[in-house]
């Protein structure tokens, strides 16, 4: 598959919105709430139809698989030291055109694969994908499922590790377009709802996957080690929740730790030659992911996972006292001689591609235009363009401002004491998710009995983590799942931060969907702007948990203004090729005031490196709520119970798909439940200490 769905743990831990650009003191200047001046505007200086032209779209003869097209190719090759500006002769190849959906998602006629055929066909094309993505790799399986040998998955002891950075996209062009036959030969109209559902995003998948690797150069837009969510923001949280139950899943884990040190410098290798072919990142991308290894090499003396590397061998049974001495050694010895000075390595060599390169969006290499198109379909998990969608989020933000000020500005309504000094939290995070999971029960369907765990994050990643994560793992096992605080970041809102996270955001999402879904691939492979987009549908729901005030209703519109924001700055930054300026005028000119663009830097920065992380966010966002609204529109006698639970159902596909089963199943009636109601009250298994998995009492989920 693409480099976006190289490494399938990244689709497990989720993390909240970065930054949070409407401040209250934005607020209090908008409302004139502290003498805040009006501002001045300044006018865009950009060519309009230029814009225009580059957004022509030119149609091609669909057939039953996507086969590739000519790349275009000039004269220039690009020097280190500066992004590329033309297409090089150089042996990538590029797309000319901004594709559209029918390019991408060919029409074609119905198979003749039918009944219990088609059903089996459709299972093993489900079963040779998931061997095929998550066999290569020792960490995904064991991460992903308890048992992963239930699934036919070994390794030998050469293969324990990370699995391969990159793999031969002519093969997995062909592999893709072998399965894309496959899925063409099935009635999809003879399947049962479930496997529709699962056949209609496994189809939309796999064409995506078929047009992108059509083409070398997209695998350079974008680097592995991206600041917010790269692998070294992830690593020491994936390695903490690799479990032992035998002398040998700890000799495994060892040698997981051996491997990093290939895996990492596959990475840096990888980022090197893609900065050799003109894409490079910013200085300040480059030194903020160096800094990031700096974290870790602080680490290196006292990391928590030497504790729990400790703590998890007491699992062991029938460990020996000096077979545990000699692991415990041999885990230290690993850590101080391969795993730090690996980091610190990859620090400097992430320093050495420093070239003060300008910061540019990806729209600004050749054929970038067409790659955003391409992020956008897997981010947004929407048919809808980028141009309408553009029109889209300029409308819904009109409504939210006139929204905010109608309430702000209502004589009658008091509501700057409680904005001013709002607290929408129950407590730490127990005690949120204790009352979140007993609030959300009138409106939401139940999910089984499941356990959960709390880590806090390291006083030394506050900066650069995100102000929580929820990381599902062991799919195959309700009790498998974590939440990750930052304590640094935690504010006046941070119950709805646990309802994004929790109740009845991603763990709850996550188990829901384990229960209900017969086909892994679904909660596997869930798109990212699905995910999202109902953490923050729920997490903007669940503001009347904590309050249905007016002021509760400002702050609730200020955190929608929020992701909005990011979405829009994400399309400005990568599809028209906005600057820091451009963005901060676009959003002053939202609130009526001055707003620099030293004040967005960091939003800047982070769009500019993760092209589509705020489109997932705002799109997603209004993609669920607009099918919620829709069904409600429909069915107007349905509960939210009701509608959530069609919702929930309909699987994690396209909006369009969903809106489709959804409103089917509210037609009909037909709205199973993986349980009957909700569990009693319940303590979770919280861990007190930083980075730590161990300690902390507790028990199941709803027992």
């Amino acid at each position: 598959m693409s480099k976006r769905v190289r490494t399938v743990i990244s689709l497990l831990l989720i993390l909240s919105m970065a930054f949070s650009i409407a401040s209250c003191s934005a607020l209090e200047d908008f409302f004139d709430l502290g003498g805040g001046s009006s501002r001045s505007r300044r006018e865009r200086n950009r060519d309009d139809d230029d814009d225009d032209d580059r957004r022509t779209t030119e149609t091609s003869e669909t057939s039953e698989t996507l086969e590739q097209t000519e790349p275009s190719t000039s004269e220039t090759v690009p020097d280190h030291g500066g992004p590329v500006t033309d297409v090089a002769d150089n042996g990538l190849t590029y797309p000319d055109h901004i594709p559209t959906y029918d390019e991408i998602h060919p029409a074609h006629p119905s198979g003749s694969v039918s009944g219990d055929e088609a059903v089996e066909l459709l299972y093993d094309i489900e079963s040779e994908i998931l061997l095929e993505a998550i066999g290569g790799s020792y960490v995904d399986a064991s991460i992903l499922f308890a048992d992963y040998e239930s699934l036919g998955i070994t390794f030998e002891e050469d293969e324990t590790g990370w699995g391969e950075v990159r793999s031969d996209p002519d093969e997995e062009l062909a592999k893709t377009n072998d399965i894309l036959d496959r899925l063409y030969s099935i009635d999809r109209d003879s399947l049962p709802t479930g496997d529709r559902i699962f056949y209609d995003k496994l189809l939309y998948d796999m064409e995506l996957s078929a047009y992108a690797l059509q083409y070398s150069a997209f695998e350079y837009y974008e680097s592995i080690f991206m600041p917010l969510n790269g692998p070294q923001a992830e690593v020491l949280f994936i390695l903490d929740v690799m479990e032992f139950d035998s002398v040998e899943d700890a000799e495994n884990y060892i040698l997981v730790l051996r491997d990093l040190d290939r895996y990492y410098d596959e990475i840096c290798e990888f980022e090197e030659e893609r900065a050799s072919y003109g894409y490079v990142n910013s200085d300040d991308v480059y030194e903020s992911v160096a800094e990031d290894f700096d974290n870790l090499i602080s680490q290196s003396e006292d990391c928590f996972l030497y504790d729990s590397f400790r703590t998890r061998l007491d699992n062991i049974q029938g460990l020996s006292d000096s077979d545990r001495d000699a692991l415990i050694e041999e885990h230290d010895e690993v850590m101080h001689e391969i795993v730090f000075p690996e980091f610190e390595e990859c620090a400097e060599r992430m320093r050495a591609l420093k070239c003060g390169a300008p910061a540019v969006g990806v729209c600004s290499y050749p054929g970038g235009d067409a790659y955003y198109a391409y992020i956008f379909a897997t981010q947004t998990n929407s048919g809808r363009t980028i141009d309408e969608s553009i029109q889209q989020l300029e409308a819904y933000t009109s409504s939210i401002m006139h929204t905010m000020v109608n309430v702000a500005g209502d004589p009658s309504s008091d509501w700057m004491d409680e904005y001013m000094n709002h607290d929408y939290s129950e407590g730490n995070t127990a005690d949120n998710l204790d009352y979140l999971y007993e609030a959300v029960q009138q409106d939401f369907p139940a999910i089984p009995d499941h356990g959960y765990r709390l880590m806090t994050v390291p006083e030394v990643f506050a900066d650069s983590f995100s102000p929580a994560a929820f990381l599902g793992y062991h799919l195959d096992n309700f009790d498998s799942n974590i939440v990750i605080t930052n304590e640094a970041q935690i504010n006046n809102n941070f119950g709805i931060t646990c309802a994004h996270e929790g109740y009845p955001g991603h763990m709850y999402e996550s188990v829901y969907h384990r229960a209900v879904e017969d086909h892994p691939y679904m909660y596997i492979a869930n798109s990212i702007g699905y995910s999202e987009g109902w953490a923050t549908y729920v997490e903007n729901y669940s503001f009347k948990y904590f309050s249905s005030s007016p002021a509760s209703e400002v702050v609730r519109v200020e955190n929608q203004l929020n992701i909005i924001l990011f979405a829009r700055f994400d399309l400005g930054i990568n599809y028209e090729g906005w600057d820091a300026e451009d963005c901060a005028s676009w959003y002053g000119d939202l609130v009526g005031m001055d707003i620099p663009a030293s004040s967005i830097m960091d939003a800047y920065n982070l769009l500019l490196s993760d092209p589509g992380y705020g489109i997932k966010y705002g799109l997603g966002f209004i993609n669920t709520g607009m099918v919620m609204s829709e069904l409600q529109s429909q069915f107007p006698d349905a509960s939210d119970l009701e509608i959530h639970t069609a919702y929930l159902n309909a699987g994690e596909g396209t909006f369009e798909q969903i809106l489709e089963y959804a409103a089917e199943a509210l037609e009909e009636g037909d709205l199973p439940m993986p349980v009957d109601e909700w569990g009693d009250e319940f303590e979770g298994n919280i861990s007190t200490g930083q980075g730590s998995s161990s300690s902390g009492g507790g028990g199941l989920l709803g027992h």
